[in-house]
This record gives structure tokens, sequence and C-alpha cells, in this order.
């Protein structure tokens, strides 16, 4: 390390020594920011400030005011950013257990989506009970007048059609 960086090194180690806290209460005060974010502009301004060591060792009593200007610079492009991104949430343990997990009806779908390739199989009576039974939730009663056919015709109807939907769909439960 040559001589010039090492007083740049020392220069922004005195810099911040003295300044840190002044300007973090600054972007605080003035970018309504949570610590750590402030912390992160400060550290940001004095990254700044060693970049430009050489020409700010040179000029002593402007210093301050110079730092100022960057941590308000700073400030008021994270807040544009800020206003640009969708807010940001902090993800805890204490949030993962207050979220509600949506249920997956992936499953559902294909169930659905295969009993009705199974039902286009079927005789036109046989679906025509089933859907009365199962799908519109009606009683046997209820579907033999809807049909016109006589209770006892529904429910064999019904016991065959499911039979057959039984081998048509092997791994879909109809049984109700």
């Amino acid at each position: 390390m040559n001589q010039e960086s090492r007083a740049d090194e020392e220069f922004i180690s005195a810099l911040y020594a003295e300044h840190r806290s002044a300007l973090l209460r600054y972007v605080m005060k003035t970018g309504r920011a949570d610590p750590c974010a402030a912390e992160d502009l400060v550290q940001e301004t004095f990254l700044r400030a060693w970049r430009h060591a050489a020409r700010l060792r040179h000029t002593p009593g402007n210093v301050r005011p110079w730092l100022v200007t960057v941590a308000r610079n700073l400030v008021i492009d994270a807040s544009r950013a800020r206003s640009v991104r969708p807010l940001e949430t902090e993800f805890s343990a204490e949030s993962a257990e207050q979220t509600v997990p949506v249920p997956d009806s992936t499953n559902e779908v294909l169930d659905t989506h295969c009993m009705a390739g199974v039902l286009a199989e079927l005789s036109p009576v046989h679906r025509e009970v089933l859907i009365h039974l199962h799908c519109l939730d009606r009683s046997i009663a209820d579907t033999a007048r809807s049909i016109g056919v006589p209770s006892g015709t529904v429910k064999s109807r019904n016991y065959y059609a499911l039979r057959e939907l039984r081998g048509l769909a092997g791994h879909l439960d109809f049984s109700g």
C-alpha cells in the first residue's frame, strides 16, 4: 500500500469516526428509513467519500456539506426506487405461521376432466341417472319423478352405471 492510499484510508477513518452518527441521524430523519436501510445509505456515502478521498482531503472545510449532500441524494434515490418497486416484506417464522395454505385443486380438476370423458362413454340412460343422483344430489324418488321411471329402475341404472364407471376409470372413486 503506497503512502497516498494509506493517507486516504486514515482520512476516511477519521471522517467516519467524526461524521457517522450525525449522518445516520440525518438519513433516518430525512429518509424515514429503518435503521438497517439508513446504515446502508451512510455506508454508501462513505464509500463515495473514499472514492474521492484525495480531493476531499485537500478541502477539509467542505467535507461535511459534501457528505450531507451525497447522503441527501442517496436518500432521494432510495425514495424514488421504493416508489416504483412493490413493497418488500419480511419473511419470518411468525409470518409463515400466519399464512393460510391454499389447497391444491389439481387432482380435483384432473378427476373432473377424467369423469367428463368417462361419462361420455356411458349410455345416455345411465349417464342421466348418475347426473341426477350424484351431480345434482337428488334423491332416488326425485330422480324417478324427473326422468319418468320407477324408483327401482333408478336404483338398478345407478348400480350398473357405477359398476361400468369403476371399470372405465379404475383409479377414480365414484362411490359417492
